[in-house]
């Protein structure tokens, strides 16, 4: 009889269940898209002064359009895994055999690869000629920049966390946002898994369910599954 989505996770996809079935009934968000809805756009909303995004793992092709959307919305963009091997590579370091973007030029274009507002590695990690980590000074930057924030948003872990040698970097992001006073918001299937695995994962004001989904609507693209739901009005 009625349509009810709460799949926040989903919504960027323009699937018959996520968007054309709210066309064919009485449609309405469940409580935890009503939630997701309201704490991302408080990170939108919030003051440019004291917002911090860390923004790392090896999708960059979803990760740069919030780099994009923020880079004049924030006071820091903090770098790491893949999006930061592209950016160091495009700044013309030689990144080695590192995991990189073939198109990473296309995928920056537009970017300042030299903003004040982002900050990237300064020193790594490295494995057969990989980079695999950020390295301890990176990490005390980094620490340092969240320690100073009042409001933190993560989607991406910053090194190969999965094994032990290359998840320090990334320990060192989950611990420093922790302490930090700063309102707490991750999101990310890897980020969630890194987290949980340091057994952190309830020190967070909020914890997205949404991977794809929230760096969609963080990078101000309009949701098929929420625009069925008429939460865009222009």
């Amino acid at each position: 009889d009625i349509y009810v989505n709460n799949a926040f996770a989903v919504c960027h996809r323009n699937h018959a269940s996520v968007s054309a079935v709210a066309g064919l009934l009485p449609s309405y968000a469940g409580f935890l898209i009503e939630e997701e809805v309201a704490r991302l756009s408080e990170v939108i909303n919030s003051p440019k002064d004291g917002k911090v995004f860390v923004i790392g793992g090896a999708k960059a092709e979803s990760k740069v359009p919030v780099v994009k959307n923020f880079i004049d919305k924030a006071d820091k963009i903090l770098i790491g895994g893949v999006v930061a091997n592209d950016m160091l590579k495009e700044r013309g370091m030689d990144i080695g055999a590192s995991i990189a973007d073939e198109n990473s030029k296309e995928l920056l274009s537009g970017l300042d690869l030299n903003s004040s507002v982002l900050a990237l590695p300064n020193d790594f990690v490295i494995s057969e000629n990989k980079i695999l980590d950020i390295g301890p000074e990176t990490q005390k930057g980094y620490a340092d920049a969240i320690g100073d924030a009042s409001i933190v948003i993560w989607n991406g872990p910053v090194g190969m966390f999965e094994k032990q040698e290359f998840a320090q970097g990334t320990k060192a992001v989950a611990e420093a946002m922790v302490s930090s006073k700063a309102k707490k918001i991750i999101g990310g299937g890897d980020t969630i898994t890194a987290v949980d695995a340091l057994g952190l994962l309830g020190k967070f004001d909020f914890v997205s369910t949404g991977g794809g989904a929230m760096l969609a609507f963080l990078a101000g693209e309009k949701l098929p599954g929420l625009e069925a739901l008429g939460y865009y009005s222009y």
